[in-house]
Order: C-alpha cells, then sequence, then structure tokens
C-alpha cells in the first residue's frame, strides 16, 4: 500500500467517524465540537417553519459535511459531498472492508447508525442516518 493510499484510507475513516459522531448532537453541540472547522450555518423559514443546516468543510479530506435537523434540533442526518469524485472509490472500499453491509436495505451498517451511497442528477454523495 503506498502513502498515499495510507492517507486516503485515514482520511476516509475520520470523515466517515465524523458523519456519525454528528448524528443526534443539536446545532450548538456541532458548533462547538468542530468550531476548529471553516463552518456554514444556514436558517431556512417557509411558511412559519424552520429549517437549519450547518456544512463542516473538511480540506484536508476535500470534502463537506452537511448536517440536516429535526424538530428538536437534533441532527438527524448528515451528508458527505465530495469536492472531487475521483475519492468516492476510496470511501466505498473502506466502508466495505471495515462495516458489513445490508444488502437488501442497501447500507453500511456502522455501530450506531447508517451510511448509504445517494445518487442525484448532478452529484454522488453519502448519507448518515439512524
Amino acid at each position: 500500500m503506498t502513502t498515499q493510499e495510507k492517507i486516503s484510507i485515514e482520511y476516509c475513516a475520520i470523515l466517515i467517524n465524523c458523519s456519525s459522531l454528528v448524528l443526534r448532537l443539536s446545532d450548538d453541540e456541532i458548533k462547538e465540537s468542530y468550531s476548529d472547522n471553516p463552518m456554514y450555518i444556514a436558517e431556512y423559514i417557509e411558511n412559519g417553519m424552520k429549517e437549519n443546516l450547518i456544512e463542516l468543510a473538511f480540506d484536508d479530506q476535500k470534502a463537506t459535511l452537511s448536517c440536516a435537523f429535526d424538530g428538536n434540533n437534533n441532527c438527524n442526518a448528515s451528508y458527505i459531498f465530495f469536492d472531487n469524485l475521483d475519492e468516492l472509490n476510496n470511501y466505498i472500499s473502506y466502508l466495505n472492508k471495515t462495516y458489513a453491509y445490508d444488502y437488501i436495505q442497501n447500507r453500511w451498517v456502522l455501530p450506531n447508525s447508517f451510511i448509504s451511497i445517494k445518487k442525484t442528477k448532478d452529484d454522488i454523495f453519502f448519507m448518515s442516518f439512524y
């Protein structure tokens, strides 16, 4: 294994772990825990309904972790978006080596959450949830 491959695997482990760790945390807990990361915070209000969003930039990992919140202001899902999809195969390989895959539910089973791969018209990303 080359040094670059080892670094990529370490980055995968860090980001996958973070995507799971933010689940169930409040927005204030996330802000405090990740205060060293560049952060984008948004509040969207429509028809009296309010949604919060926090995006954490991971420059070394070349990715962004977005946190979505439930009605109690706790993170109920997180999303890993890549700056460049070249790393996607490294993440899939890491997940396959480290966690069991549930083929019926199409997701990897982590100790306290799940992670699945999602595809939109324009992007591919991972979604962590419980």
